[in-house]
């Protein structure tokens, strides 16, 4: 979490880092620096406006493309909230951007469903293991009394529930 909250994040490249910056122009600039594969995020994006550009190659030059991702009523009700929304849109530069601005891991809807219950019903191989990364309870669970790794199993994701199903191993005391 940064000590301070910024609008505007650049996620590197290999999707290690995501720095905060108040301006856009700055933003826009250090993610050309960064090259292709870096994403600019503004997480306070109006409803149905732009909220993230990609960093690809046009004509041989590093540009900013636009992605098909709008804002929702993002920075109104709170962290938490725009990180469930950025994982239920399934792109995992949004998702690392909340998260660096400060939302928990265990992020939880209204009905108890967590961060990592949203992405495993995706089927969001990378934000899976971004929360789980960043911490997110593989255990918890939701409103239903379900886990993230039922969850994907339920929906059909099995690739996911074995990712879970590593991870959570890992983690039993011996």
């Amino acid at each position: 979490m940064t000590a301070k909250a910024s609008r505007y994040y650049v996620r590197s490249p290999d999707g290690r880092v995501a720095f905060g910056f108040d301006r856009d122009t700055v933003a826009n600039a250090v993610a050309l620096e960064q090259g292709p594969g870096a994403a600019v995020i503004d997480t306070l994006a109006q409803a149905y406006m732009p909220m993230l550009q990609e960093v690809r190659l046009v004509d041989g030059k590093p540009s900013l493309v636009l992605a098909p991702v709008g804002g929702w009523d993002t920075g109104r009700f709170g962290l938490d909230r725009d990180l469930i929304e950025s994982v239920k849109r399934g792109r995992v530069e949004i998702a690392h951007a909340f998260l660096e601005k400060g939302a928990s891991a265990n992020a939880r809807d209204d009905k108890g469903g967590t961060a990592l219950h949203w992405a495993a019903a995706r089927g969001e191989r990378k934000v899976v293991e971004l929360l789980l990364a960043r911490g997110a309870e593989i255990g918890a669970r939701d409103g239903s009394g379900r886990s993230a790794l039922e969850v994907a199993e339920l929906r059909g994701r099995p690739e996911i529930a074995e990712l879970l199903r590593h991870r959570a191993a890992r983690e039993r005391p011996s």
